[in-house]
Order: C-alpha cells, then sequence, then structure tokens
C-alpha cells in the first residue's frame, strides 16, 4: 500500500496553525471586554459559514472601535495576518519561519486556491470530459501528485 505524500499539506497545515496560535497569543493579551461582543451564535454562524464558502465567507468580528461588523474572510484575515505574526513574536518564534509560515496564509487569501478550491476545480475539469467515478479518482491522482512536491496549495496549476 502507498503512504500518502506529506507535501504541501503539511506545510499549508502548518500554516493554518501558525495563523490559529499566532492570533490566539495575541488575543489573549488584549482586552476580553470587546470578544462579549460577539456572542458564540455569532461565532458557530462564522465557523459554518467558512465551511460552506471559504474564502468566500461574509464574517463577523468584533472590532475594538464600532462593534462587530461584517467582511468577507478575504478581509478579515488579511486584516488578522499582523496580530498573528505579533502573537507568534511574541512566543519566540523566529521571524523568518513566522513570515514563511503566514506568507502561505497571505498568499491562499491573495491567489483565492485552498485545497477545497483546487479539489472543486480540479473535479469539475475532470467531469467535463469523465463520469463521476472516474473523475474523481483523476482528482485524487493529481492531488497525491501535486502533494508529493512539497509545494504549497496556493502554487498547484490550475487543472485543465
Amino acid at each position: 500500500m502507498r503512504a500518502l505524500p506529506a507535501g504541501p499539506t503539511v506545510i499549508d497545515m502548518m500554516a493554518n496553525a501558525a495563523f490559529l496560535i499566532g492570533l490566539s497569543l495575541w488575543l489573549a493579551e488584549q482586552d476580553p471586554r470587546w470578544t462579549y461582543q460577539l456572542p458564540f451564535e455569532r461565532a458557530e454562524h462564522n465557523f459554518y459559514r467558512a465551511a460552506q464558502h471559504g474564502l468566500a465567507a461574509p464574517l463577523t468580528w468584533p472590532y475594538s472601535k464600532g462593534g462587530p461588523r461584517t467582511v468577507p474572510a478575504t478581509e478579515l484575515v488579511t486584516e488578522l495576518l499582523p496580530s498573528a505574526r505579533a502573537g507568534l513574536l511574541h512566543a519566540d518564534v523566529a521571524p523568518p519561519e513566522t513570515d514563511r509560515l503566514l506568507d502561505v496564509i497571505a498568499s491562499r487569501v491573495a491567489t483565492g486556491q485552498t485545497g477545497a478550491a483546487w479539489q472543486r476545480t480540479a473535479l469539475a475539469a475532470a467531469e467535463r470530459r469523465l463520469d463521476r467515478p472516474s473523475a474523481l479518482a483523476t482528482m485524487l491522482h493529481s492531488y497525491l501528485n501535486l502533494a508529493a512536491t512539497g509545494q504549497p496549495v496556493h502554487t498547484w496549476p490550475a487543472p485543465p
């Protein structure tokens, strides 16, 4: 049995973790009163919108001035990247490593290409010429080959 490649899923997951950890560390140092502006129900709503729509999701965020507002996920992530960086640097993560990982997030936002977006595009392209089971197999084969390159998913070529 062939082992799954470690490739970009590793760098992409490391980038996701760095963003989450850095942002969490930064948030822990902020005045907690502003976080009460986002009730759990709204956070849960954000979670499901992000799962359904990815970077196109409208997300509500509790801004310290002016209260909560809804912005596109791309805008929110871009706004929060410097805060995540500050959190990582405050935790003594080396600046080159911090920049390398958060640059993956920034590039993913800039290109709009996430793993899910690539898979949907690849499947749609394959289904133009193949039946669904064959298209799914083709997409998975392409995914595994690209994952084996070790390149982040935002750098993967668009399927033909």
